[in-house]
C-alpha cells in the first residue's frame, strides 16, 4: 500500500508540476530586447521602427529541454504637431516544454499613444488584445495506476485511468501599461550633451485571467511587471553603462531581475556608421546568473546570454541553465550617419 503511494504521489507531482509551473508565463533573461512582453506601451517608445527575434533552450542538462521562440514588431504610425505619436505592434512566441510537449502559442495585436510633456520625455499608454492556444501530449505522462505494485517498474501497456476533457484550447487575452521615456539624445553619436536614456513603466497581463489548465478550469493569474532601463554615458568618454531591473508578480510566484551592462561605443566619426559592444551579468532572484554578450551596428544587434543556475536544482543541473539569444534590428540607426535627427 506504502509503495503505491509512493508511486501515486511521484507520478502525480510529476506530471501536475509540468502543467502548473507552465501556468505562469515564459520569461527571457534579454527582456528588455523582447520589450512587448515587458509592457505593450514599448511599442514605438525607442524607435520608428523595431524588430527582434528571441530563442531559448533551457533545462537541457535535467530533462527534456524547453524552447522558447519570440517574434515581434513595433513602429509608430502617426506624430502630431505637438510632437505626439500613436503606435502599433505584434507580437508572436512559441514554447514547447517537457515529455509532456505542452506547447503554448501567443499572438497579440498591440497599440500605444506617446504623450510628449517635455522636450526628449514621454508619457506612454498601451494596450493589447490577442489569443493564447495550449496543447498537451498526455500520451507520454506516467501515472502512478503504470507501476507494478511489487517492484516499482514502470508498465506503458496498463491502462492510466486518466481521462481530460480536452488536450488543446484556445482563449482570449488582454493587458494594459504605462511608460515614462527620456532621452537627452537620440544618438549615441551625439556630442551634444551627456547621455542619459532610459525607459520606466509599469503593466498588467492577462488581466481577463483567460482559462488556463487542462484539468480543471482554474485562472491565469495576472502578470504585473514593473521595470526599467536605459544607457548612461560616462563623462565625454565613449563609455556607457547599461542598467536593468524588472520585479513581476504572477500569483505566488515573484521574479526579480537585476543586472549592469558596461558598453563601449565606437566609430562616432562624421558620416560613419558605429556601433558598441556590451558585456554584463544579471542576476535572477535565487535562481540564476547570467553573462551576456551584446553587439550593436548601425541598425542590428545581437546578443547571447548563458544562465548559470544557483537555484535548489544546481545538484542535478550541474549548474547548466539556459542558452539565449536575439536579434534586433531598428530604425533610424542609434549609430548610423544623421541618426541623430527626429524621432520619426
Amino acid at each position: 500500500m506504502k509503495t503505491k503511494k509512493l508511486s501515486v504521489i511521484i507520478a502525480s507531482v510529476l506530471v501536475a508540476s509540468i502543467i502548473y509551473t507552465k501556468a505562469q508565463d515564459i520569461h527571457f533573461t534579454q527582456i528588455q530586447y523582447f520589450p512587448l512582453t515587458l509592457n505593450p506601451a514599448m511599442a514605438g517608445a525607442n524607435y520608428a521602427i523595431s524588430g527582434n527575434l528571441i530563442y531559448r533552450n533551457q533545462w537541457k542538462a535535467v530533462a527534456s529541454p524547453y524552447n522558447t521562440f519570440g517574434l515581434s514588431a513595433d513602429g509608430r504610425i502617426k506624430k502630431s504637431p505637438k510632437g505626439h505619436f500613436f503606435a502599433g505592434g505584434i507580437k508572436f512566441f512559441s514554447d514547447n516544454s517537457g515529455d509532456l510537449s505542452l506547447k503554448t502559442n501567443d499572438v497579440t495585436l498591440n497599440g500605444a499613444y506617446h504623450l510628449q510633456v517635455q522636450k526628449g520625455q514621454y508619457l506612454g499608454v498601451g494596450i493589447y488584445a490577442g489569443i493564447i492556444q495550449k496543447s498537451i501530449n498526455f500520451n507520454n505522462a506516467r501515472w502512478g495506476s503504470q507501476y507494478d505494485q511489487v517492484n516499482l517498474q514502470y508498465d506503458p501497456n496498463r491502462q492510466s485511468n486518466e481521462s481530460f476533457s480536452s488536450t488543446s484550447f484556445i482563449v482570449p487575452d488582454a493587458g494594459l501599461g504605462f511608460t515614462y521615456t527620456y532621452k537627452t539624445q537620440e544618438s549615441f553619436r551625439s556630442k551634444n550633451g551627456p547621455l542619459i536614456n532610459f525607459n520606466v513603466g509599469i503593466s498588467a497581463f492577462h488581466v481577463n485571467m483567460p482559462a488556463n489548465t487542462f484539468i480543471t478550469k482554474d485562472k491565469t493569474y495576472i502578470r504585473y511587471v514593473a521595470f526599467g532601463n536605459g544607457d548612461i554615458g560616462i563623462g565625454k568618454s565613449n563609455f556607457a553603462v547599461s542598467p536593468l531591473i524588472v520585479f513581476q508578480l504572477q500569483g505566488p510566484t515573484k521574479e526579480l531581475l537585476a543586472g549592469l551592462y558596461g558598453k563601449y561605443i565606437f566609430a562616432k566619426e562624421k558620416g560613419q556608421s558605429g556601433g558598441s559592444v556590451a558585456i554584463g551579468s544579471i542576476y535572477r532572484n535565487k535562481d540564476a546568473v547570467t553573462t551576456n554578450i551584446v553587439l550593436e551596428y548601425d541598425s542590428y544587434t545581437i546578443g547571447f546570454s548563458y544562465d548559470i543556475n544557483i537555484s535548489q536544482l544546481k545538484t542535478i543541473s550541474r549548474g547548466k541553465g539556459a542558452m539565449e539569444v536575439f536579434l534586433r534590428y531598428v530604425l533610424p540607426s542609434p549609430y548610423g550617419p544623421g541618426s541623430s535627427k527626429s524621432r520619426i
